[in-house]
């Protein structure tokens, strides 16, 4: 069983809380900026576009998309602590709102491109989360998310606190599945994110 601090660290990686959720903010900021970067490789985002970042934590991702290109950005995160972190980021070229993604209303979007990072561990067995980000895809639009592979999750005893799921590349794909993604139109690489750190990267099409 993991101790109390694990517990603690995994309630606040699901929802950051006050000062030591922004400082866990900033590390995560760090300790995420190879898979990141790999997933905006992936999005390739181009300009004009409509671009949401589900789970934005401080805007990190979002402001490496816009060093790529003139995207027109939303940032939704349950957290507020998060949003007001990436106010203070990126200012008024985002717009930003302390939501989760299974509340995003159905007028916000369509977007042509979905960043789904580190979020996809805290969806239910309903298969909501998944819904309302393809829910809020314009057709042809893409997703891209990324979550650590399990069998690194596994070693870490945070995730052993039973707020995260855990996932390899069949479980992963069956989540979208589970959220109205077509097989098809779903793809997923491995990654190496760090030293002996596995990472999954998936694509999945409207």
């Amino acid at each position: 069983m993991p101790g109390p601090l694990a517990v603690r660290l995994a309630g606040q990686l699901a929802r950051p809380r006050g000062l030591p959720g922004t400082l866990l903010g900033r590390a995560m900021d760090l300790a995420n900026r190879r898979c990141t970067a790999l997933a905006i490789d992936l999005l390739d985002p181009q300009d004009g576009e409509r671009l949401l970042d589900a789970g934005c934590g401080t805007g990190a991702a979002l402001a490496a998309v816009l060093r790529r290109a003139d995207c027109l950005c939303t940032g939704i995160d349950p957290s507020p602590a998060m949003i007001a972190a990436a106010r203070r980021r990126l200012g008024k070229r985002v717009a930003l709102a302390p939501v989760r993604i299974e509340d995003l209303p159905p007028s916000v979007g369509p977007f042509d491109a979905i960043l789904a990072l580190n979020v996809l561990y805290f969806a239910d067995d309903t298969g909501a989360m998944v819904r309302a980000l393809r829910r809020a895809l314009a057709p042809g639009g893409r997703l891209v998310g990324y979550a650590t592979h399990r069998e690194t999750m596994e070693r870490w005893s945070f995730a052993r606190a039973g707020l995260h799921r855990l996932f390899d590349a069949p479980s992963l794909i069956s989540l979208l599945e589970q959220g109205g993604f077509a097989s098809s139109a779903i793809s997923v690489q491995e990654c190496a994110v760090g030293p002996g750190v596995r990472g999954l990267l998936v694509c999945a099409r409207h």
